[in-house]
């Protein structure tokens, strides 16, 4: 492949992977329908870019992270304790995102392979922007923040994150919205749907979807460019989005974030 080609798509992927559209379908469509691509090296490509950005986001959470394992490590018996934290939000967020996503992705293949999504992506940005009206009627909107996080706020935010198993449904857009209808503010919210995105990543869609193809067929110099192109940009989007959502109302955010996934859905591009 070109070395333009490359770069298009490490960038793609660097951007919408933290955005609420499906970087797995703009990916695939970049490559398929605006370079006319070879199909079998769909799947090579989508493991390296997204191993790119689950590179950028554990090199972002790197601190939060060691300080998850450390406090595990040290009480890796109190499982109250750890239910009553980050570890427990990220372990009921990928255990109900597979309850939901696992049996998705089977019926899909099985029953229904082209099954379109797009009217439950618009019903969910319906459910965004009533949940904006709500919290510009509540004068204090959402308050909750990243400390108060625990296993129970995984629940719901598993059960859509793994509604993205769908054709074209964002991991991003589903874990937020849980997020956001649990009452954490903006920066929280997106906060946590990054940290979760780095196990769920490497389970759902590296080892799952990918692990068994690897990168049959592409170059390992080819691979190379697309992960660090998609670490880079991945790094630097991820980092400018948090700094920008802290200043952002949290009420107005929603709206927009529902008018988007809207706007996706009927579209059909998610």
């Amino acid at each position: 492949m070109n070395f333009l080609l490359l770069l298009v798509l490490g960038i793609v992927q660097g951007i919408t992977e933290w955005i609420p559209v499906s970087s797995k379908t703009q990916v695939t469509f970049v490559y398929m329908k605006v370079f006319h691509g070879d199909p079998a090296l769909v799947i090579p490509i989508l493991l390296c870019v997204h191993l790119g950005t689950v590179i950028a986001a554990t090199i972002y959470f790197r601190s939060e992270l060691a300080g998850i394992i450390s406090e595990i490590a040290g009480r890796p018996w109190d499982l109250r304790h750890h239910a009553a934290g980050k570890a427990g939000f990220l372990f009921t967020a990928l255990l109900f995102t597979g309850f939901v996503g696992i049996p998705l992705l089977l019926a899909e293949e099985h029953f229904f392979p082209t099954l379109d999504a797009s009217l439950l992506y618009a019903l969910m940005g319906a459910g965004l922007i009533v949940t904006g009206f709500l919290l510009l009627s509540h004068k204090g909107g959402n308050t909750r923040e990243v400390k108060d996080v625990d296993w129970k706020d995984g629940v719901l935010t598993g059960l859509l994150q793994g509604l993205s198993t769908l054709p074209g449904i964002s991991r991003s857009g589903t874990s937020t919205t849980g997020l956001i209808w649990r009452g954490f503010d903006s920066g929280s919210s997106f906060y946590l749907s990054f940290l979760l995105s780095i196990p769920t990543v490497v389970l759902a869609e590296i080892l799952l979807n990918y692990g068994s193809t690897g990168m049959k067929g592409l170059p390992a110099a080819d691979g190379v460019i697309l992960l660090l192109t998609s670490l880079i940009v991945g790094y630097l989007t991820l980092d400018g989005l948090l700094r920008v959502i802290k200043r952002v109302n949290i009420a107005y955010l929603v709206f927009a974030l529902g008018v988007l996934i809207i706007a996706v859905g009927l579209a059909g591009v998610g």
